[in-house]
């Protein structure tokens, strides 16, 4: 079996931060106690696809991303800790959204992405493109790092 630094050989600093906080996340769930029952189990794949999330979020870096704060708020939150960030205005009144006299199209596809983007429910259209792209890339990130945890770890 090869080590996860083999595994994981870019240069992409993000996928090396984001490898790091999972597997570290992963280490520690193994650590607890064994879960046995259907209920511990399912409790398990909620915790690895949390840590899966903050690990991203941690990658994208923390709270620069709109995204990532949501997130890491999300994930606080669940476990009832109080988390402060930096506060910066980014919400658009509805009225002026509705000013802007976009195709209806459009505004209808921007809040079908509001609502699939942590964090977008109060962005402007410019901004929200460019956060999901940022997501898309980081989801994408997310997806190989466990991909080639996947192919590293299972047997040959």
């Amino acid at each position: 079996m090869a080590s996860a630094d083999k595994l994981i050989n870019t240069d992409v600093p993000e996928k090396d931060v984001f490898a790091f906080h999972f597997l570290q996340s992963l280490s520690n769930l193994r650590k607890q106690n064994p879960f046995d029952t259907p209920d511990q189990k399912n409790y398990r794949v909620r915790k690895i696809k949390k840590a899966a999330y903050v690990s991203m979020a941690r990658a994208a870096g923390g709270s620069s991303r709109l995204w990532s704060r949501a997130l890491l708020r999300r994930a606080d939150k669940d476990d009832n800790k109080i988390v402060r960030f930096s506060r910066r205005k980014w919400k658009i009144s509805s009225k002026r959204r509705r000013s802007n006299q976009r195709a209806p199209v459009v505004e209808e596809a921007a809040e079908r992405l509001r609502n699939l983007v942590p964090g977008g429910g109060g962005m402007e259209t410019s901004k929200l493109m460019e956060e999901t792209a940022h997501y898309i890339k980081c989801l994408s990130m997310q997806v190989k790092v466990m991909q080639c945890l996947v192919d590293g770890l299972s047997p040959k």
